[in-house]
């Protein structure tokens, strides 16, 4: 009685296919769950600002911001460029010899994620640089919350 000592070639071709499958499904549940993990962990603005409208008198920017997000924020910065390039940088709170941004009673700006909308006042230009706003012209306007959300208009003082 004769044995074959070699695996014919139809069955070794087999446990490659086999093989390579195997290692084909090892490889990409690996991969799904580390990129999985990598997207999940990602963390970003929870506010949705959204500018309704916004006007200028004078003395100060007025803007009114809704946040259609889901967390409640407040709003901590605004950059206002002027036209030739200049930035202008106001804060909440108001440091001394800064733009501030404010409610009309000095508090800070409270954006609730109920979408409801909030007055947001910035500068007082009179008191620092009367020059900066020229009527006319059209300044852009950014408004930076506490979690990173960010919303840009441009208004015509």
């Amino acid at each position: 009685m004769r044995f074959n000592k070699a695996i014919s070639p139809i069955v070794a071709t087999v446990l490659m296919i086999l093989i390579a499958i195997a290692t084909g499904i090892i490889v990409y549940t690996s991969a799904t769950g580390w990129v999985g993990n990598r997207f999940s962990e990602a963390v970003g603005p929870q506010a949705v600002l959204v500018v309704e409208s916004g006007t200028y008198n004078k003395t100060h920017f007025i803007l009114y911001v809704r946040n259609d997000g889901t967390s409640n924020v407040n709003i901590t910065r605004a950059y206002i460029t002027h036209p030739n390039g200049t930035i202008v940088v106001a804060y909440y709170p108001p440091a001394k010899g800064r733009l501030n941004v404010t409610t009309h009673d000095n508090k800070s700006v409270l954006v609730p994620a109920n979408g409801a909308a909030v007055e947001v006042v910035i500068g007082d230009f009179m008191k620092y640089d009367s020059s900066f706003v020229i009527e006319g012209q059209v300044y852009t306007i950014k408004l930076v919350a506490t979690d990173g959300a960010e919303v840009t208009v441009r208004i015509r003082a």
